[in-house]
């Protein structure tokens, strides 16, 4: 079993699940936890303690293309599959 390492604590589950997708999308595996169906309570991301470095890079790329960027990630993939 691989340690993980705390990598980020979002505000909530959505932004939790968010920061799992970018992650997986980049290859890394990322683990959420938290209190499911509560919305007041933390969540945390884990990622394997090799893989921090690499996950805080892809965050930060991500958070700086912002929304277009996302949009442009999610066109590239589509035109992929087809």
């Amino acid at each position: 079993m691989e340690i993980l390492e705390n990598f980020h604590g979002p505000n909530g589950e959505m932004e939790a699940r968010a920061v799992e997708s970018v992650l997986r999308a980049a290859g890394i595996e990322a683990v959420v936890e938290g209190a499911i169906g509560f919305s007041s309570m933390p969540f945390e991301v884990s990622v394997a303690r090799n893989q921090v470095e690499e996950a805080r890079a892809v965050l930060a790329a991500a958070l700086e293309a912002g929304p277009a960027g996302a949009e442009e990630a999610e066109d590239a993939s589509e035109n992929e599959v087809s």
